[in-house]
């Protein structure tokens, strides 16, 4: 939940490349975002006097937040997961991705004083769009990545010690619910943070820091910095666990360090086209997250406590 957070430490990062002489032949430069537009929900929007978008985009993280905090005690006394306060999750990955428009801005200048420099200048419906897109789906990227997804689940279900027909009921937000009725509002929470976390996290590593570190250092060096990086983010569930594994997190870490480098490559390669890899990333993370409901719903991604039925 943090990890945007952790993001905006990357925001900086351009600050180097602003220093450099412009060889632009442009006399205009693009519009800068205030920094202070990152930190106020809907603020973004607000200063480029989108107040319809600003004002949806600040419903969804304040009311997220405040969901969040309200059931933070009865979620975690009724979870296992470091994720189990999902409305706070759901609030803040609302906010990192309205806060993409202030990481746009800034390429959008960097460009401008560095010609050469190279990333993908994808419209904001588009980026939303783009994990449902046949050409970004039909991909041996996504392919791969949710194949590798199936793999876990089916290693998972070897785990199994109840069916989900076995199940009657599921915890949610502050009650127990019936499961069918537990699965749709889980399987449409999975899918929300799957499209968060597909379309924020890779317009951020790989449309934002992999190309700035691919036009510093060069695109070998960029690519293993990046992945790096972004594996080592993962570092921050440990704040969020009852008890922190630190095998298990070394494990996530090493993961996404891998996923990370074949995201990032199979972007270089398709021109900064990050397209296919948002798709990936979102389908990765939504059959994972789905799947632990439906392959072993005691161990559930997001760790809600379950009651079975009276055989």
């Amino acid at each position: 939940m943090t990890r945007f957070f952790l993001f905006l430490l990357f925001f900086p990062m351009a600050t180097n490349l602003f220093a450099q002489a412009s060889d632009s032949i442009s006399s205009e430069s693009p519009g800068l975002l205030p920094q202070w537009t990152l930190f106020v929900p809907g603020a973004s929007y607000y200063y480029q006097k989108n107040y319809v978008k600003g004002t949806a985009f600040a419903a969804l993280e304040i009311g997220g937040v405040f969901m969040g905090i309200k059931h933070a005690q009865t979620l975690k006394n009724n979870s296992t997961s470091p994720y189990y306060n999902y409305p706070l999750f759901l609030g803040l990955q609302a906010f990192q991705t309205e806060k993409l428009t202030n990481f746009k801005s800034q390429l959008e200048v960097i460009k401008h004083h560095n010609p050469g420099f190279r990333y993908h200048n994808i419209s904001e419906k588009d980026l939303y769009l783009a994990p449902f897109k046949i050409e970004n789906i039909v991909t041996p990227i996504t392919g791969g990545m949710v194949l590798l997804a199936g793999v876990f689940l089916a290693i998972e279900k070897h785990q199994e010690k109840h069916t989900i027909s076995q199940v009657d009921q599921m915890y949610f937000l502050n009650r127990y619910i019936p499961r069918n009725q537990a699965l749709t509002a889980f399987g449409a929470t999975s899918l929300a943070m799957s499209w968060s976390a597909g379309v924020g996290e890779e317009y951020i590593m790989r449309n934002y820091v992999l190309p700035i570190l691919d036009y510093k250092h060069g695109q070998t060096k960029g690519l293993i910095m990046s992945s790096v990086a972004f594996g080592a983010l993962h570092f921050s569930n440990l704040a969020f666990a009852e008890k922190p594994d630190l095998k298990g997190t070394l494990l996530q870490v090493t993961q996404a360090t891998a996923l990370g480098f074949i995201l990032g490559r199979d972007v270089q390669k398709r021109g900064y086209n990050i397209g296919p890899a948002v798709a990936a990333h979102m389908w990765y993370d939504a059959v994972l997250m789905l799947g632990s409901f439906l392959i072993n719903p005691e161990d559930n991604f997001l760790g809600v406590n379950i009651r079975l039925g009276i055989n």
